[in-house]
């Protein structure tokens, strides 16, 4: 932040979201849509840069050629479902009892030898430990807060967590009211900062990052969109002090993506 309470600079990853409604070829083609409207957005300067991520591994279409599309795109991180079951695996809203696929461990494995993430969030339980066991590198969870403090099948529990962090993963604190508050209306910074604590209690310092879901979901009543970041960071600043709050907005995920250049 500078002087005027602004940012200065910010790396920002843009997911291209696959609804579960795509089915078949069409989330290919959603994909290859997105990735071009996103070249013609992206700033690369110094005080703005664009990443690229994929939620819904389901545009793969169960697929092995169409892996080589996310070194192409050079793309960072990949989710390997949504809500629902696709090729990869069981999302977290499904009723499923299965975990990963053949082709979900496939995918798992070219993420890893091509330095591209692979991200938990939207996974079931029982995907979640699936990665866990076939990831031969650290995992995220993009954007996902803690079950203990509001229970959804989206947010992770103490153990999963842990895990992450044993793994020098990261996790992304998420801004979607519902996720913070089990009454979505009375959502508000206050929860961010109580999600936040908790992880930091369980060991989390260089492990907590910003996943916000800007774009993706409805805010809590303070929160209208990144221009509300400035006070976010000063809440954060007044709760947490300066050091933890600039390795949960900036460093952790900055280490973790190698992004110092």
């Amino acid at each position: 932040l500078n002087k005027t309470g602004f940012l200065d600079r910010y790396f920002q990853f843009m997911a291209i979201w696959i609804p579960d409604s795509y089915k078949g070829k069409d989330r290919l083609k959603l994909y290859k849509k997105s990735i071009k409207h996103f070249n013609k957005i992206s700033a690369h300067d110094n005080r703005i840069r664009l990443y690229k991520s994929v939620e819904n591994a389901g545009m793969l279409n169960g697929d092995e050629k169409n892996l080589e599309l996310l070194k192409e795109n050079d793309i960072k991180a990949v989710t390997l479902t949504w809500n629902d079951d696709n090729e990869c695996g069981s999302g977290a809203h499904t009723t499923s009892s299965h975990g990963i696929t053949a082709f979900g461990k496939t995918v798992v494995s070219y993420l890893n030898e091509n330095d591209i993430a692979v991200d938990v969030s939207h996974a079931s339980d029982r995907l979640f430990y699936d990665i866990i066991r076939c990831s031969r590198k650290p995992v995220i969870a993009s954007h996902s807060n803690s079950r203990k403090i509001t229970p959804c099948r989206r947010n992770l529990t103490d153990e999963m967590f842990t895990i992450i962090r044993d793994m020098n993963g990261i996790v992304g604190l998420n801004f979607y009211k519902g996720f913070l508050n089990s009454d979505p209306d009375r959502a508000s910074i206050d929860d961010l900062i109580i999600h936040c604590e908790h992880f930091l209690k369980l060991g989390g310092e260089n492990t907590v990052v910003l996943g916000s879901d800007f774009d993706g979901a409805d805010m809590p009543y303070d929160i209208q969109g990144i221009q509300d970041m400035p006070e976010i960071y000063n809440r954060f600043v007044q709760y947490f002090g300066v050091k933890i709050t600039e390795k949960i907005f900036f460093e952790n995920a900055c280490k973790f993506f190698n992004f110092f250049d």
